[in-house]
């Protein structure tokens, strides 16, 4: 999968996630964890940096 083609896919996923959370049909912190889970399992380009925030959470909690 070349680079052009991992920006389409982390498009259509915020995408997803936007209207998901619009559509009311879940709440909003749910949708924050589906995506969050969707870069880190599909390791686009936006899962490092979730990677990260998810690291710095488990810390914080003292998880």
């Amino acid at each position: 999968m070349n680079q052009s083609s991992v920006w389409v896919v982390d498009t259509f996923l915020w995408l997803f996630a936007f209207m998901v959370a619009r559509s009311r049909e879940v709440k909003t912190w749910q949708v924050i964890l589906i995506a969050l889970a969707g870069f880190l399992l599909g390791m686009t380009p936006f899962g490092y940096p979730v990677m990260a925030f998810v690291k710095t959470a488990f810390v914080a909690f003292g998880l």
